[in-house]
């Protein structure tokens, strides 16, 4: 039987937690699109140390039962996936393809052709 994991301690990142575990992907697009490229930088910045710690954590659970409390935890990590490329690509919020990228329409299942 192994032993659970504790909640890592993450006192210092709970403002960055509080801003960018938004529920969905377009609320985190909306933030990012928002935000400043310091801002953006800034939580990428306070959150990279403690995501193997993170990660560990979230991964004792099955993913119908993530705690509900640690939602917010769980939609932060996912923001961190979404700003990558931001910050390690770009260097820009997002990148000018001419595209409004709030316009794309998000995909609903892994694949959009039907299959399972």
């Amino acid at each position: 039987m192994s032993t659970a994991i504790p909640r890592p301690e993450l006192s210092a990142l709970e403002a960055h937690i509080a801003a960018w575990g938004l529920p969905t992907t377009e609320h985190r697009l909306s933030k990012r699109l928002s935000s400043s490229m310091d801002e953006v930088r800034a939580f990428y910045d306070a959150m990279l140390p403690k995501l193997p710690e993170v990660i560990d954590y979230l991964n004792q659970f099955p993913l119908d039962g993530i705690p509900k409390n640690d939602n917010p935890l769980v939609w932060a990590t996912l923001a961190m996936c979404e700003v990558d490329n931001a910050v390690n690509k770009w260097n820009r919020v997002v990148l000018d393809t001419g595209i409004d990228i709030r316009r794309m329409i998000p995909k609903t299942s892994f694949s959009d052709r039907g299959y399972e």
